[in-house]
Parts: structure tokens; C-alpha cells; sequence
């Protein structure tokens, strides 16, 4: 295919939970975040904030119950039927109305579709590995710092080098899939994204595609392989969704001592990485680990 579009940065990954105040707060005291926006949206009815971390970002989300005569919103409708998790992850990409086309044409539903001015379209999530949001930079592109010519080199010294997380760049966030190959396909084919060699999976039980999509992030594609996997779950009661975020970290040690001093809910250790503890961190695990993806196109 030809190519129409560019999809570019991450926008954000967006877990919807059910209290935005202990959501900030671990945020806070895990990443120590540059907050790019925190509001009140009168049109869908709840509270958000949107933190970046190095070239990541990452939208906590508290949707509100529907008022009287007025509809859910589909971020309440989804929190109240999956309980608080990974709703969306959402790319800048230059020509929304050039990619719904593209999307349509693979027969990918989608809303909005760049026939209004919000720049943005969705795709439905029964027709692509979860559900998948596409936005123009439009104002974005003047709020988001990781725009400015000066972002990557105050993130590498910031996150990087002085904070004592040791951020060196999200490795991959992690999709559980009912199918691979064709994962794998939609990305490649239809989101012109660049497969990675094959790797294992982040999960036990589970086999694994990674694909780079835009400038910088890579999705790692995982299918249980036994019911004991401990994504099985995700995937027969939600359907596929996000359920893991994994950051490359410069050391383990000190970042262990830095979330301990926080309190975070830290599930496993082992000389190598690092898990937080889904239960306590809406339904998604945060993955903190010193290994680097073989082959990784990032890694110069």
C-alpha cells in the first residue's frame, strides 16, 4: 500500500479508573510525570489528566455516571461493564481522513473518520487488536513538550540519568490478542508498522509479535497459551485490550528502593525486572525491567 498517512508519537494510553487522585498520586510519586493537561470535560462528563514520561504518555481517566436525559459516555459504558483498565491507545498521525480510508477499506470500523473538524477517529475494538484512537496534532502539537527541540535531551537527563527510576524509554506495551498472525498482520499491513524479530512473550503462558508502529512505540502482540496464563483471563472476559506496559530502566536496585519508598504495589522480583501488581494498578501491569528487545530499531 501506499503510503497515505504518517502515524507518528504515542498520544497517550488511557486507563480509566475509579479514582483519579490515588491514580495521580502513583503516577506522581512512580514517574514524577510533566503534566501536559488536567480538566473537566463538561461533553463527556469526566476528569483526566495527561502525563508524559520520556517519550510516553499516559491519560488517567475518571468518567462520571450518565446525568439525568443524557447518555453514558463509552468510557463509563466500558469501565461499568470491565471495571477500571486500559481503555485506548491513541498516535499522532498527520492525515486522519487519508488513514480512516485506509482503515475502512480493510473492512475496520471506525467513528468520526475525519468527517468532522476534531481531527480524530476510533477504530472499533471487535475489528482491531483493542480499541485504537488516531488525532492529528492540531493544538496538541503546541501543549505536547515532547514536541519542542529541546524535549528528548531534558527527558534523557530528567528521567534517564537523575531520576531514580531510570527511565530510558518504554520498551513495549503489551495487547493480549485472540490471534497473532493476525495482529500482526493489521499492524503491518494496514498501519504499515515494522515487525520486530521474534521474541518471547512478556507474559508466562503466552506466545508473542512485536511490531514497531510510528516513530517510537512498539506493541508487543500476546496470546495465552494455557488458561493459567495470567492474561487468559483478560482476554475471555474483556476481549482484546491492553494489559501490560513495559519501561526499560538504567538500574534495578535503585529503582526497587525508589518505589519502596513510595509504597508502590510491587508484585514480583527477580534479577532482572520488576512487576507491579495489576489488582492495585487498574488492571494494567507496569513492568520495570534492565533487558533491552533484541534488534530493537530504537537502540543505536
Amino acid at each position: 500500500m501506499g503510503r497515505e498517512f504518517r502515524i507518528g508519537k504515542l498520544f497517550h494510553v488511557t486507563p480509566l479508573v475509579d479514582d483519579l487522585a490515588a491514580a495521580e498520586y502513583f503516577f506522581d510519586t512512580v514517574f514524577s510525570p510533566v503534566c501536559m493537561m488536567r480538566n473537566y470535560s463538561p461533553h463527556w462528563h469526566r476528569d483526566a489528566a495527561i502525563y508524559v514520561v520520556r517519550e510516553t504518555s499516559i491519560e488517567p481517566m475518571q468518567c462520571y455516571g450518565p446525568r439525568e436525559g443524557e447518555p453514558a459516555s463509552s468510557w463509563f459504558r466500558y469501565q461499568d461493564r470491565f471495571g477500571p483498565r486500559v481503555h485506548n491507545v491513541a498516535f499522532y498521525v498527520d492525515d486522519v481522513a487519508a488513514l480512516d480510508r485506509r482503515l475502512t477499506g480493510a473492512g475496520v470500523r471506525t467513528t468520526n473518520g475525519g468527517t468532522d473538524d476534531s481531527g480524530t477517529t476510533f477504530t472499533h475494538p471487535k475489528d482491531t487488536p483493542g480499541m485504537l484512537e488516531f488525532h492529528e496534532p492540531l493544538h496538541w502539537g503546541a501543549r505536547d513538550p515532547r514536541f519542542s527541540e529541546h524535549f528528548d535531551a531534558f527527558a534523557a537527563d530528567y528521567w534517564g540519568e537523575r531520576h531514580p527510576l531510570g527511565v530510558q524509554r518504554l520498551s513495549h506495551i503489551t495487547t493480549v490478542v485472540r490471534d497473532v498472525e493476525a495482529a500482526r498482520a493489521f499492524y503491518v499491513d494496514v498501519l504499515d508498522g515494522v515487525p520486530l524479530d521474534a521474541l518471547p512473550s512478556t507474559f508466562a503462558d503466552a506466545e508473542s509479535a512485536y511490531v514497531m508502529v510510528g516513530d517510537e512505540t512498539v506493541m508487543e502482540l500476546a496470546h495465552p497459551t494455557r488458561a493459567s496464563s495470567p492474561i487468559a483471563s483478560d482476554l475471555e472476559r474483556v476481549g482484546e485490550s491492553v494489559v501490560g506496559m513495559t519501561f526499560t530502566i538504567r538500574d534495578l536496585e535503585t529503582a526497587s528502593e525508589h518505589l519502596a519508598l513510595f509504597d508502590a504495589p510491587v508484585l514480583a522480583i527477580t534479577d532482572r525486572d520488576l512487576r507491579l501488581d495489576p489488582s492495585k494498578t487498574w488492571s494494567c501491569e507496569y513492568r520495570f525491567t534492565t533487558d533491552v528487545l533484541a534488534g530493537d530499531p530504537r537502540v543505536g
